[in-house]
């Protein structure tokens, strides 16, 4: 047990020589100490920092409790050496772990943490967790940023052939030349594509564009190896859903949202064929999204809307174009061919099980190629919410009435 100094001035004189040890000058302490709250610092808050730590040290002011974990963190200190002035210490392991360093805020602390004999950052620890674990558990996301930066992480490979549970994340700090060690931190990476899904939420929280293409924030890895209107293959989307990171979405800045709710192109791995393109989707959980925004009463949400609305007419003038074109085809000649053509455009014709996704492959004819396939595969927006603001409402229904044309469009391929 120990004895907590009555005396402010005995315990702001501590504090003073510790953080002049430190920080050099005050002003740094108070520009880490804003940072580690997680705000950005201003001159404002900077003044009114230094303002509070002069009035500490000078035994006007007593530390309050909510200060005890920075300064804790900020001067490698403990509580009962605060309270008690310096008189009592209790023991503080000097042993770096993957969970003291994923909280540290100095890039040096961190390169020499990856290239530690031991390869430490390569392996779990006693309770099952990685230095990746524990760094987006802290939101250090300074530290992810340093560890993508130098290429030390990545979640993106690069080659969409490569695409399976993620996107080919891996990294490239050396194992010891040991068999079958040191693969923990790599087969996390391999398996867990929750890794990349905290990562995002950190990178739209801290409004990180860049980050969020490099992560392939919008995209699910089963859009290269399982999207494919060629066999009318459709994605489970649900497996990559977090509803944590959609919330921090919903309530990100304008730029991340015009990020998120814009189309993009997804490259088709498969072999071309005449009038192929790469696959253009919205982002998997855009309905869900829009519904957020209505919720929220987002200023955002009717240019969402209105770009799904565009996605959508997009889509049904993809799919009757490339009916009509099959319907129309030399190839099928007679009323008779032509009701099987049509038949077999409703067969090609697929939603996926949740009528998220909508995609058709058709069969043509031409004098250079002979007989070739195009098609299409996409997702596609409804929303569920409604709201009472008229513009909304209008905007809705009109989404809303482009689904169902889509969904029911088998039921019409004779009128096209």
């Amino acid at each position: 047990m120990f004895k907590v100094e009555k005396n402010n001035a005995k315990i702001g004189k501590y504090l003073a020589d510790i953080i002049d040890q430190k920080y050099k000058k005050r002003r740094r302490f108070c520009y880490a100490y804003i940072k580690a709250t997680g705000e950005e610092p201003t001159e404002e808050t900077l003044n009114n920092m230094s303002n509070r730590i002069s009035q500490i040290i000078q035994g006007k002011k007593s530390i309050q409790i909510y200060d005890l974990p920075y300064f804790t963190e900020l001067l490698g200190i403990s509580c009962e050496q605060i309270l008690s002035a310096g008189e009592f210490a209790a023991p503080i392991s000097s042993r770096a772990t993957n969970y003291s360093v994923a909280c540290s805020k100095d890039p040096a602390e961190w390169e020499k943490h990856v290239n530690r004999e031991d390869k430490l950052i390569l392996n779990q620890d006693e309770y099952g967790k990685t230095f990746l674990d524990y760094a987006l558990e802290n939101n250090n996301y300074d530290l992810m940023k340093f560890l993508l930066d130098k290429n030390y992480i990545w979640f993106d490979c690069g080659n969409a052939k490569s695409y399976a549970r993620n996107f080919g994340a891996g990294t490239s700090i050396k194992r010891r030349n040991v068999l079958l060690q040191d693969t923990d931190l790599q087969n996390e990476l391999i398996t867990n594509d929750e890794l990349r899904l905290k990562l995002i939420t950190l990178a739209v929280d801290n409004n990180d564009i860049d980050v969020l293409e490099r992560l392939r924030a919008r995209e699910s890895a089963e859009m290269y190896f399982i999207v494919n209107y060629l066999s009318g293959s459709h994605p489970d989307f649900n497996k990559s859903y977090n509803e944590r990171m959609l919330h921090h979405i919903s309530k990100s800045s304008n730029e991340v949202l015009d990020y998120f709710t814009d189309e993009f192109d997804v490259e088709n791995i498969y072999p071309k064929v005449e009038g192929e393109k790469n696959n253009v989707f919205m982002y998997p959980f855009i309905g869900k999204l829009l519904d957020l925004l209505i919720a929220n009463r987002s200023s955002f949400a009717e240019t969402a809307i209105k770009k799904a609305i565009k996605h959508n007419n997009s889509t049904y003038k993809k799919l009757t174009q490339l009916v009509k074109k099959q319907i129309n085809d030399q190839y099928y000649e007679g009323p008779y061919m032509k009701e099987a053509c049509i038949q077999e455009c409703k067969k090609e014709l697929l939603l996926s099980n949740n009528a998220s996704c909508v995609s058709f492959r058709g069969i043509y004819t031409s004098e250079t190629n002979g007989i070739y396939y195009d098609g299409i595969i996409t997702n596609i927006v409804k929303i569920n919410k409604t709201s009472n603001n008229p513009i909304i409402k209008h905007l809705i229904e009109e989404l809303n009435d482009s689904y169902e044309k889509i969904i029911n469009l088998k039921d019409h391929l004779e009128e096209i």
